[in-house]
């Protein structure tokens, strides 16, 4: 579960797979090579104990339930625990949301980091106070003005954060009720692999600096930009 990310301690990726297709995706590659080592479980009427059947492959990329990876341990000290860094939450089945949800109960002292371009799945369960909603604003395409004004609104209990990563274009939003911004570049080295622009990173930086939002920019911009600043949101409450 150690990954690479930096913004959190471990992965959690009881799901693999996503609809989405972004020609930048590196979870695909990796499911692709790795997936027919994977094994899956069903969870009718969330139970946890059925017959587990060996998964050949992941190469269409269909979310799938891993049923090793969902029942991995977690440590004793509290961590930030990135949960689907392998899929797209929305996709989720609904039972299997539950019984993760269920998991994260378990372990107050962690804390829960999930993130999704669909905002709107939050608005369909009751997250524990230790998870963190995150929303990937990638560029101003696919950028939903009404879903993220409501994003900003929901589970008012919860941190809510926004991950301009991988960042491919000039998109400015207003950050107003954001805890933390994260900025990253597209990682991987396919044919037509954005850069981003300084002055890009430049305008999401002088608004957090002005509105005291702390913010995490990933080691992949350092030879675009000279401020290399890790910060963590305070804890509510």
């Amino acid at each position: 579960m150690k990954n690479k990310i930096g913004w959190c301690n471990l992965t959690f990726n009881p799901v693999w797979g996503c609809l989405n297709h972004c020609e930048y995706c590196y979870a695909r590659k990796i499911a692709k090579r790795f997936g027919k080592y994977m094994r899956f479980i069903e969870l009718p009427n969330c139970q946890y104990e059925h017959q587990a059947w060996e998964l050949m492959g992941l190469e269409d990329f269909k979310p799938t339930f891993l049923y090793s990876q969902f029942n991995k341990k977690f440590p004793k000290k509290p961590q930030r625990i990135f949960v689907g860094s392998m899929s797209e939450i929305a996709h989720w089945e609904k039972r299997w949301m539950e019984v993760i949800l269920g998991r994260v109960l378990c372990y107050p002292q962690h804390t829960f980091q999930f993130l999704t371009k669909s905002p709107e799945v939050y608005s369909k369960y009751d997250f524990p106070k230790n998870c963190w909603l995150g929303l990937t604003i990638a560029d101003s395409k696919y950028f939903n003005f009404n879903d993220y004004q409501k994003f900003k609104i929901s589970n008012p209990n919860n941190l809510k954060f926004v991950s301009y990563e991988p960042l491919l274009d000039k998109i400015f939003v207003n950050l107003e009720g954001i805890d933390w911004v994260i900025l990253g570049a597209e990682t991987g080295t396919r044919k037509g692999k954005v850069i981003p622009k300084r002055e890009w990173i430049d305008d999401i930086i002088s608004y957090c600096m002005r509105n005291d939002i702390p913010f995490y920019m990933k080691d992949n911009l350092e030879l675009i930009h000279p401020c290399n600043v890790k910060l963590f949101p305070r804890e509510r409450g």
